[in-house]
């Protein structure tokens, strides 16, 4: 039977004392916000967040954001990169590229150094892309002269509004 067990104790302490440690890596750290879940303050991470529930406060984190369909964030949202599919009421800064998804409501400026919108994404305020922007989204800095404003959905319907 040695083939399935060591005839030393020691291999089997040696094996439970190694440490489990996290991630190193931010990129696969990841945390959910589930659906029945509400955080209230601010939220940061270094590594990636999926909020499907609601968060009261700032979201501040140097991985992806992820506001799933259903998912709700009443404050600012600071991220290297994000996609919402849910609700924003805040300011979105977003270093490298945000994708709203066709459900995405957000209710606040975008500062962001690329932008997708999805048809039937809807967006009220104002908005600043290119490298300067995504550069700056981290900052407290007010959004320069000569970004667009827009107002109303983006999409089916648009037109009427």
């Amino acid at each position: 039977m040695a083939l399935f067990r060591s005839d030393s104790t020691d291999d089997m302490a040696k094996t439970r004392a190694l440490p489990v440690s996290a991630s190193s890596n931010p990129a696969e750290q990841h945390n959910i916000i589930g659906a029945s879940t509400t955080v209230e303050g601010t939220l940061r991470s270094s590594g990636n967040v999926n909020i499907s529930g609601t968060v009261e406060g700032n979201v501040e984190v140097e991985g992806r954001t992820m506001v799933m369909a259903g998912g709700v964030v009443d404050g600012e949202v600071v991220s290297t990169s994000a996609e919402i599919a849910g609700t924003v009421r805040g300011q979105v800064k977003v270093k490298e590229r945000l994708v709203m998804k066709s459900s995405a409501v957000v209710e606040g400026d975008i500062r962001t150094g690329k932008l997708v919108v999805e048809d039937g994404a809807t967006f009220n305020g104002q908005c600043q892309m290119g490298a300067s922007a995504g550069a700056s989204a981290s900052s407290d800095r007010k959004p320069e002269r000569g970004g667009a404003a827009v107002v109303g959905a983006v999409g089916k319907g648009a037109d009427a509004a």
